[in-house]
């Protein structure tokens, strides 16, 4: 079993990386570019290296590297989009993430977990998302494994090689907020 770490890509990060890594990020989301660059933002005729680099610029801090603790190989990344902000912290967001065909399995979970637990605990986010298409039971199995409930699925949502898909939308809640009394209150703006 490969041994992971994340890493905090932030903009210093990212100036210092070196183009092994670089490649390494940019292989694994080559190979999922129908679901990474099909976004609206990322569209254009530029070269898929540098999308590559404003993916992950666009994203910075909230992008993280999954690492092979011996070898420093790039096992998958993680990043938050969509954010929302409540105060001095964040109140819920999504969470893309990818990882390499060698670490699927107890290496993904224990490097997610990771993260999730540094997500709650250090950062104080009270909700992170995650979506997959219908059906897709790796992801949706991998995400009930890390603790993800149901939430709702959107009929029709994307489209994919000319194919409409299901989305299905995931959600788990920071066991250290409360969700009753104490937790944040929201204002409807209607």
């Amino acid at each position: 079993m490969l041994t992971i770490n994340f890493l905090n890509l932030d903009a210093e990060r990212l100036k210092m990386l070196d183009f092994t890594t670089f490649e390494q990020v940019f292989k694994l989301m080559l190979k999922n570019r129908y679901k990474l660059f099909d976004d609206e933002h990322f569209r254009g005729d530029k070269p898929y290296m540098e999308r590559v680099y404003e993916i992950i610029e666009a994203h910075s801090p909230y992008f993280w590297l999954f690492l092979d603790v011996k070898t420093g190989e790039v096992l998958g990344f993680c990043y938050f989009y969509d954010i929302v902000p409540f105060k001095n912290r964040i109140h819920s967001a999504f969470a893309s993430i990818c990882f390499k065909k060698e670490a699927f399995g107890m290496s993904a979970f224990i490097g997610a977990k990771r993260l999730l637990n540094h997500m709650f605990r250090v950062m104080k986010v009270f909700k992170i998302k995650a979506e997959c298409f219908e059906g897709n039971l790796l992801i949706s199995n991998f995400l009930k494994k890390l603790g993800f409930e149901h939430e709702a699925t959107l009929q029709n949502e994307a489209v994919v090689r000319s194919e409409l898909k299901n989305i299905e939308i995931w959600s788990i809640f920071n066991p250290e907020i409360p969700t009753g009394k104490g937790a944040p209150k929201i204002h409807r703006l209607y």
